[in-house]
């Protein structure tokens, strides 16, 4: 519980029976309501679905330790293993989570889906934030009716944190002689700070010092985080001395059982920085 965890924000929880394939699915009605008639006859309407197939595996380590070592422990360091090990799994879960946002399998940001920003101008901004705050909010379906998506979060690298927070915290911005200095984007949406989108040395070139993105809600789904029934944290298991006649150790076993995909894309807008 102590492991930061930026993609809660953003991120829609299911529960799964198994590890086979699944579907989520997020339907959305293409006709408009009308007055009911006299009679109180309604007429039938219609339905679209955005689907998002995804699947779970499990993750797992174990750690062993000689006798030796454990009567040599004067710090305790030992009584944390499990501790760590539990911090490691969530820690790995942020992974998958953030390599299924920056791999955009799809591709899930682009101008087909219009929630991409490119060019010299997206870099972070008032200006950039609103561009991608009318992108999200000027999402149709099919049938051209607005679906009410609000963005709730702006995720960003550390890199543009400062930035960040004067876009989304200042109360004047610089402006032009005789126009108004108010922030338009003053706390427009939420903050999180995500290291991992900076993380060239593990992401490779999918990491990026500048791009960055706003999410819809949770409940809006751009993105699945699914759990084996529900258990979103970890299992850590300790093997004493007497389980194994063999070998004269202990250990300690950690596994978690999760996955991720993208699925809305009508809740996301990425921005890929200033070149």
């Amino acid at each position: 519980g102590e492991t930061p965890a930026t993609w809660r924000s953003f991120g829609a929880v299911r529960s799964v029976p198994d590890f086979k394939g699944a579907t989520a699915i997020k339907p959305s009605f293409t006709e408009p309501l009308e007055p009911v008639a006299h009679g109180g006859e309604l007429k039938h309407g219609g339905a679209i679905e955005t689907t998002a197939p995804f699947s779970i595996d499990t993750f797992g380590k174990l750690l062993s330790l000689d006798r030796r070592d454990l009567i040599n422990d004067d710090l305790g360091m030992f009584d944390e293993a499990a501790r760590a090990m539990g911090q490691a799994a969530m820690r790995k879960l942020s992974d998958l989570v953030y390599d299924t946002v920056l791999t955009n399998a799809g591709p899930f940001f682009s101008s087909g889906n219009a929630n991409l920003l490119t060019g010299a101008d997206t870099n972070l901004s008032v200006a950039s934030l609103e561009l991608a705050i009318a992108a999200m909010l000027t999402q149709r379906d099919a049938e051209g009716n607005n679906l009410d998506i609000r963005p709730a979060t702006l995720v960003v690298p550390p890199q543009l944190q400062s930035t960040a927070r004067s876009v989304l915290e200042s109360e004047f911005i610089t402006a032009p002689t005789n126009a108004p200095t108010g922030n338009s984007a003053r706390k427009a949406v939420a903050l999180e700070i995500e290291p991992r989108l900076s993380n060239t040395a593990k992401y490779g070139s999918k990491a990026s010092l500048k791009a960055w993105y706003l999410f819809g809600a949770a409940s809006a789904s751009p993105v699945i985080v699914a759990f084996l029934n529900g258990r979103q944290t970890p299992t850590v298991e300790y093997f004493g001395l007497q389980q194994d006649a063999n070998r004269l150790a202990v250990s300690w076993r950690v596994y978690f059982d999760f996955g991720a995909a993208l699925c809305d894309p009508r809740a996301a807008v990425r921005s890929k920085g200033e070149a």
